[in-house]
């Protein structure tokens, strides 16, 4: 049995960086396709404020210059995706204010209210404190209640949603099975409890059916907001030839 890096080729197109770049953003190099019937770009995104976004297109080109790399599909991408902030998300933080009575955050669909006595079993969590650590230390109690979890994993599709405090009023929620769930939150108020994204994930996939010539050049163009972070993995498949070879400074397997 073949391993995958011997099936597979795996690239850096883009190392971990700000978007401090305005459109038309960032553009990795540029990776000939014609040992390759399919890529797959997967884009990590961190640091995203309530509405930011991040679209996503690959680009070709026909030869290795840049000069003339456009979106496939030109002025109608066909290869396009947009990361928005705090919609199926990985990692999510909430920094929790001096909340209100009738305050809420909603985490993927399951409703978490605030009111001057706690009710976990019920999704109701205690705000009369207001000292926003406590708030906030008693709204991941009321997450981890079990009737809550029971909520979030039916709403979730199976998945876990854990929850760390950092006892200084931020909480970070971590869907398990990342790449395969994901997390969505929405508050009330963006000032009293501000949802933000840690970690998102996307995944962009090609064939050579999609691109102009068998031998053409593929890249990734991101442009997002200037304090938005990124970095993209590229994994080209599908070899036309054999035998495939991964130049890498390391490798290890386990088999």
């Amino acid at each position: 049995m073949r391993l995958l890096i011997e099936r597979n080729k795996v690239d850096t197109a883009i190392p971990y960086q700000i978007l401090a770049t305005p459109a038309p953003g960032i553009t990795s190099r540029l990776f000939k396709m014609d040992r390759w019937c399919k890529a797959v770009f997967a884009i990590v995104v961190d640091t995203m404020a309530l509405a930011e976004t991040v679209v996503c297109e690959v680009w070709e080109d026909l030869v290795n210059t840049g000069a003339t790399a456009a979106a496939i599909g030109g002025a109608a991408p066909t290869a396009t995706a947009t990361i928005t902030a705090n919609i199926n998300a990985t990692i999510i933080s909430i920094t929790v204010g001096v909340v209100l009575v009738g305050d809420t955050v909603t985490i993927n669909g399951v409703v978490f209210t605030a009111a001057a006595a706690p009710d976990h079993a019920n999704q109701v969590f205690d705000q009369v404190s207001g000292v926003a650590a406590t708030i906030a230390t008693d709204l991941a109690a009321c997450i981890n209640a079990a009737a809550s979890q029971a909520l979030l994993t039916a709403a979730s599709g199976g998945a876990g949603i854990t929850v760390a405090d950092d006892l200084a009023a931020v909480l970070t929620l971590t869907i398990t099975e990342a790449g395969e769930y994901t997390l969505t939150v929405v508050s009330s108020n963006a000032a009293r409890l501000a949802i933000a994204t840690v970690q998102a994930l996307a995944l962009l996939e090609v064939e050579d059916t999609a691109l102009s010539a068998a031998d053409s050049w593929v890249a990734i163009n991101l442009v997002g907001a200037a304090t938005i972070h990124a970095a993209v993995v590229l994994v080209r498949g599908d070899s036309r030839y054999e035998p495939n070879a991964q130049h890498v400074a390391a490798t290890d397997t386990d088999s």
